[in-house]
């Protein structure tokens, strides 16, 4: 991954004098520059040498000036965020600059994205180092993303629990790196983490609650469902887990359809716009327990409670209550 190839670097004293770094793992990309930044801290504690800019807020040609600038006690350490990749490539100042790169200076360009094909990214590419920051793609990536994690901590973790604290916490880098240090604590001397460290410690996705909650709404469980419904409720505002539950019931509605018409569930989670195989897989299995015909009353009596909630004054948490009651014995 990016962020331990750039930590290596580092601490190999190979710094670059420009980084670009790009990706939708802001987590890393953030642990990187901290990373980055403590390396500089060394040579000068004061921090005097480290300048930070939003491409947002601050024009190109004030950070190609710092760059330029020399220090006669340390490096110079200049990052600048939110960098829009195709609008800089049109910048002369810095694509000049990257032709020349002062050596006294390290520049950090962060973008969401880029383009391989600019000039920009060329010239970066001839005298600095471009780091990718993304996400894991598909289980098996995750899986060993979390065994990493783990190992890094001194910790073991089965693929089995790695993929259970996945389905447990979600998938964002920053809430796992958290969950794993609360495991690290909480087991100890103890080598392994367990799934029941993971139910002990660890706070479930309220949207896994929600799941659970429609799984017994299935089942006709209403004490179970109300159960997780007061879970949730615990979790988040009331007006945000009512729209959780119409999301699922509408994914549920399109899963049936589509489930009847024959289709995979890549082609569901495409026109849906899912883009965890996780959600998309478990939603098209739990879609198995309902009718299009169902789902549709439970979409029309969503809609009631909606203006219930907008409208009538009554107690929010009842109001919910009444409608999984309703969903598990068909009352509408």
């Amino acid at each position: 991954m990016s962020l331990e190839t750039v930590k290596k670097s580092i601490n190999n004293d190979s710094v670059a004098p420009i980084y670009l770094w790009y990706g939708d793992d802001r987590y890393s990309i953030i642990e990187a520059l901290q990373f980055l930044k403590g390396f500089f801290l060394k040579e000068d504690p004061s921090g005097s040498q480290i300048e930070m800019f939003s491409a947002k807020e601050t024009d190109l040609a004030a950070v190609t000036e710092t760059a330029n600038t020399y220090s006669f006690f340390s490096r110079k350490l200049v990052v600048v965020d939110d960098l829009d990749f195709n609008e800089a490539s049109e910048d002369d100042g810095l694509l000049t600059y990257c032709r020349n790169p002062n050596s006294a200076t390290c520049l950090v360009l962060i973008a969401e994205k880029i383009n391989r094909g600019r000039k920009l990214f060329k010239e970066i590419a001839k005298v600095g180092s471009i780091n990718e920051f993304g996400y894991p793609r598909g289980q098996a990536e995750w899986r060993n993303w979390v065994q990493q994690q783990a190992k890094l901590r001194g910790k073991n973790i089965n693929p089995s629990t790695a993929l259970f604290l996945l389905e447990w916490s979600g998938h964002q880098p920053g809430i796992l790196c958290q969950e794993l240090n609360k495991l690290e604590v909480y087991t100890g001397n103890k080598p392994n983490i367990t799934q029941e460290d993971i139910r002990q410690v660890c706070i479930p996705l309220a949207e896994n609650t929600v799941f659970t909650m429609v799984d017994a709404i299935a089942a006709n469980k209403a004490a179970d469902a109300l159960r997780e419904l007061k879970a949730v409720l615990n979790q988040e505002h009331y007006l945000k887990v009512f729209t959780m539950i119409v999301r699922q019931v509408r994914l549920l509605l399109a899963a049936t359809i589509m489930r009847k018409k024959g289709e995979p569930v890549d082609r569901f989670m495409q026109v849906t716009g899912i883009r965890s195989p996780y959600e998309g897989k478990k939603i098209y299995r739990q879609a198995t327990n309902f009718t299009p015909s169902k789902l549709a009353k439970v979409m029309e009596d969503c809609l009631k409670t909606d203006l219930a909630l907008k409208n009538s004054g009554g107690n929010p948490h009842f109001l919910l209550e009444l409608m999984v009651i309703r969903f598990c014995f068909d009352l509408f």
